[in-house]
């Protein structure tokens, strides 16, 4: 398979996904209300969670899927719907492949890193973007 077709699949792949992900938080979040708006990426995550180990078998245990589908569909369109579907499947394997301090290693890392890094990244950012607008 070509570098171009790969690159290709992903990319229609990722459209779809993008495109799921926006409608689908979108009307969930309008569902539940201002309050409970998070529930529309939880609905994403969890989705993409299901999609993801219910297509990685499906690729893994049969030939149904062509090498370009497969990109299309788990690094592409679930990959652009939600990364935390990748990162419980790479967590999942982690732990059945008896890796277990390595995967509560990529677990502790995601979550407490990632939230940290969302902090800091408002915390550096605030003062730059409030000094522009005066």
């Amino acid at each position: 398979m070509s570098p171009f077709t790969i690159a290709l699949a992903i990319g229609v792949g990722g459209f779809v996904g993008a495109l799921a992900r926006f409608y689908i938080a979108r009307a969930v979040g309008r569902a539940a209300g201002l309050e409970f708006s998070f529930l529309g990426t939880l609905t994403v995550n969890m989705t993409g969670c299901f999609a993801i180990g219910v297509l990685a078998t499906i690729a893994t245990r049969t030939h149904y899927f062509s090498p370009a589908v497969q990109q299309c569909l788990l690094t592409g369109l679930l990959g652009s719907l939600t990364t935390f579907s990748t990162f419980a499947l790479d967590s999942l394997n982690l732990l059945q492949d008896g890796r277990t301090a390595a995967a509560v290693f990529n677990i502790s890392v995601n979550l407490v890193a990632g939230l940290f890094l969302v902090w800091l990244g408002m915390l550096v950012t605030a003062p730059l973007v409030s000094a522009s607008e005066l």
